[in-house]
């Protein structure tokens, strides 16, 4: 008979293997082969020993079709559950390889077991061409929206009171120290249509011969060009 001083056993919740085999990054033992990732069968055997040191796997008979091409089958058994799983034999651009000799069917094979394997887990999401499982990638962005800054409204944004002929002085002390052509790309742009845009394209001109950017100097008179021939 129990009393009420006597602990309970408990028991442990169901644990979900294919959720946790799922979790595992493998990113660092793929190789890429033409447009296709792939997951080295030896880290994969590995991982699936630790989880499940019951595991085993079986090869069935290959599939041989009429026009030369194989199909080779594998089952995977993991925590008690076997997973069928097929492939063909096929290059690296996943096209089937006429009358594969023995080196390709060996390569099959392998990755055949692969598949089975990633069935119970490990690595699926390589097949759905993702770059990360899904839980990491979840906390990725969650950790990127969390460090990102929040978005600015127009309430918050500061006003630029500034008058129009103080917005050109700025520019041309800008444009007199300039250290690269950006800013004078954007002086150029920004008073376009202006009465203060031959004095800005003046500064600009003046500062691309001191600085000695024959490209730019030779775009700013192009636009002076174009603007001419539209008046």
């Amino acid at each position: 008979m129990t009393t009420s001083t006597q602990k309970q056993e408990v028991m442990p919740e169901n644990v979900n293997n294919f959720t946790t085999l799922s979790k595992i990054n493998v990113n660092a033992h793929t190789e890429k082969k033409g447009r296709f990732t792939y997951l080295s069968w030896t880290f994969a055997v590995s991982e699936a020993m630790k989880a499940d040191p019951s595991t085993v796997w079986k090869f069935r008979e290959p599939m041989f079709f009429k026009d030369g091409t194989m199909m080779v089958h594998c089952d995977v058994t993991m925590f008690g559950k076997s997973i069928y799983m097929f492939l063909p034999v096929m290059n690296n651009s996943n096209k089937a390889i006429p009358n594969p000799n023995a080196f390709d069917v060996n390569s099959a094979m392998m990755r055949c077991l692969v598949k089975g394997i990633a069935a119970h887990g490990l690595g699926l999401y390589i097949y759905a061409g993702e770059d990360l499982p899904e839980e990491e990638k979840q906390a990725i962005n969650q950790q990127q929206n969390q460090n990102a800054p929040p978005p600015q409204t127009q309430q918050q944004k500061p006003k630029d009171n500034r008058t129009q002929e103080q917005l050109y002085n700025d520019a041309l002390n800008a444009i007199k120290d300039a250290p690269d052509t950006k800013i004078l790309n954007a002086a150029m742009k920004k008073f376009k249509g202006t009465l203060y845009e031959a004095g800005i394209k003046n500064a600009c001109c003046a500062r691309a011969d001191m600085m000695g950017w024959p490209i730019k100097q030779a775009q700013l008179n192009q636009n002076s060009n174009q603007q001419a021939m539209h008046h």
